[in-house]
């Protein structure tokens, strides 16, 4: 293990440690998972009268990572390793808990209509398959046997590549680290950080951590909202048991989710510009675009429709790790953007790590602040 990062950091070795996670979404239920059985006094406080309230029950929960587009990097990494963490995540939470996860290991599908994509992608291949995962390219013909309701001139399958549901994934960390004695505390606020007296702080809140952050670092509103949508429908003979993915041609790009029993959600867009956030989604909006790659869903119904946003750093690098400068004492885990289901178990490990030992083997310092 590498030296501690902060100076000012010290150990929790000579004495039994508290440590107060701000927020009950994904990453802060991961994290009082992780740190369940490490002999700290762990508590967390949700704003809200029950966890994945906010950005993380939005979320679809595409755990893209294998095929997704940038190829190498730090960050590339700790998505990689995040994946690769979830199967025996999921399988350990089913049996500690007995709770239903809903997990996809059917894979993902990305659907092109850009003869482009194939020198980029082809090259994709190669570098996952140096790093362990396999990606397969598909032409139109493969396309048309395998997935015949889809219109894609491309396609790039990764059977490594899952799915999770958010809030029953959520629900299971909660009961798993509750049975090892973590304390949660819902409809609790936090108002100001002087209000806390425990030896450390985590921030994992995400759009409600604007407000701590002022009061830190003297900067207001490091995170911006960035809005999406999504659908609940019903769509007979699909017969879909992969997540598809496919890009529009003015850049915006949505999700299919099997659910099972002919349910699928459809999301998520992203939108950057609006005076407030929608409170329902454009049920036209997204159906259009399904139906262009897909025309089964000219026939889908319809059930539920909801919106949400997601945190983005403004200034610095998504997600937001490590320790907030001048308070030794407050770490921060938040702004994932799109990828906070995906990076929860990775960005748990590298908080454990900076909890315990001041510092971690992986790749944090780029995403500090």
């Amino acid at each position: 293990m590498a030296k501690p990062y902060n100076s000012l950091y010290f150990s929790f070795d000579d004495f039994m440690a508290t440590v107060t996670i701000i927020g009950c979404g994904v990453v802060g239920a991961m994290l009082a998972y992780e740190l369940r059985s490490t002999g700290l006094d762990v508590e967390v406080v949700e704003a809200n009268s029950r966890p994945a309230m906010v950005s993380t029950g939005a979320a679809l929960g595409v755990l893209m990572a294998a095929c997704s587009s940038k190829a190498k990097g730090d960050l590339v990494d700790l998505r990689l390793k995040s994946l690769s963490k979830y199967d025996r995540l999921i399988a350990d939470l089913r049996q500690q808990t007995n709770l239903s996860i809903l997990y996809n290991r059917k894979g993902i599908l990305n659907l092109y209509r850009s003869q482009a994509a194939e020198t980029k992608s082809r090259s994709l291949i190669e570098i996952r398959k140096e790093q362990g995962f396999e990606l397969q390219w598909l032409e139109g013909i493969d396309i048309s046997q395998r997935f015949p309701h889809w219109q894609a001139d491309e396609g790039l399958f990764s059977p490594c590549d899952r799915a999770v549901h958010p809030t029953q994934l959520v629900n299971a960390l909660v009961a798993a680290a509750s049975l090892d004695g973590v304390k949660f505390y819902w409809n609790t606020p936090i108002k100001s950080l002087q209000d806390i007296s425990s030896d450390r702080i985590v921030i994992t809140a995400g759009m409600g951590a604007n407000k701590l952050l002022t009061e830190a670092l003297g900067k207001s509103n490091l995170l911006q909202p960035v809005g999406g949508q999504a659908l609940l429908v019903e769509c007979p003979d699909l017969n879909l048991s992969e997540v598809v993915h496919f890009e529009n041609e003015d850049g915006s790009d949505v999700n299919v989710v099997p659910l099972g029993n002919d349910l699928y959600w459809l999301g998520a867009t992203v939108e950057f510009e609006y005076d407030q956030l929608p409170s329902v989604a454009n049920e036209k909006l997204l159906l259009d675009q399904a139906i262009a790659w897909c025309p089964l869903f000219k026939d889908a119904k319809v059930l539920e429709t909801w919106a949400g946003n997601r945190p983005r750093p403004q200034g610095a690098r998504a997600p937001i790790l490590g320790f907030v400068p001048e308070y030794p004492h407050i770490l921060i885990a938040t702004g994932h953007y799109r990828n906070g289901v995906l990076m929860a178990p990775v960005t748990a490990e590298i908080t454990r790590d900076l909890l315990l030992n001041g510092d971690s083997d992986l790749p944090w310092r780029p995403f500090s602040l």
